[in-house]
């Protein structure tokens, strides 16, 4: 999925939408935590491509996230934590003209590997102000490493739906991250 992923032809979801080429893209530019980040915070950069009645957002991920533990330093000095679910999100807009309508997330991202997460939001540029401000988030999973799980895993439920609670929440841990916000300008649809 990485590899495919990696340019907007290779996404089934964006193709489905026929928008044909971009009127233009910005440069990469990286993006930073609103606040402090948590240590697993990956580096990330965002493409922005605009069409006359779309934005899609390409969010450029590298899952550097390096972690030490007892087992990992005996083998080999230790190792890295693989992602999985990373969506980039766009949490709010300052402007009802411009909403998001699909998210695409990178389904696993293992260590020191990059892949590319979607956002494509449904614009109004003739309702806009001038200036949008989206409102962003990363999600994303770190999965445990064998090895690394917690010593006592044993479901202490009966049931079925219990038993898949138990195991969602020892299968790693949830990250939302917020990010800096981006400012879109009406402009940029033309």
């Amino acid at each position: 999925q990485l590899k495919a992923y990696s340019t907007m032809s290779g996404v089934p979801e964006i193709r489905s939408l026929n928008l044909g080429e971009p009127l233009h893209s910005t440069r990469p530019s990286k993006m930073k935590p609103s606040s402090s980040a948590s240590p697993t915070f990956p580096e990330v950069s965002i493409v922005k491509h605009f069409f006359s009645r779309h934005l899609i957002i390409q969010a450029n991920i590298t899952n550097s996230s390096f972690t030490m533990n007892y087992n990992s330093s005996i083998n080999n000095g230790g190792g890295g934590r693989t992602f999985t679910k990373v969506a980039f999100v766009v949490a709010d807009s300052t402007e009802e003209a411009i909403q998001p309508i699909v998210r695409i997330p990178i389904k696993t991202l293992p260590y020191q590997a990059t892949g590319c997460a979607w956002c494509v939001l449904m614009a109004t540029p003739q309702q806009m102000d001038s200036l949008a401000i989206l409102t962003c988030e990363l999600r994303y999973i770190v999965s445990n490493n064998a090895g690394t799980a917690p010593a006592s895993t044993t479901n202490p439920f009966g049931d079925d739906e219990e038993e898949k609670m138990f195991v969602a929440v020892n299968d790693g841990r949830t990250y939302v991250e917020e990010l800096q916000d981006l400012e879109v300008h009406a402009a940029h649809f033309s």
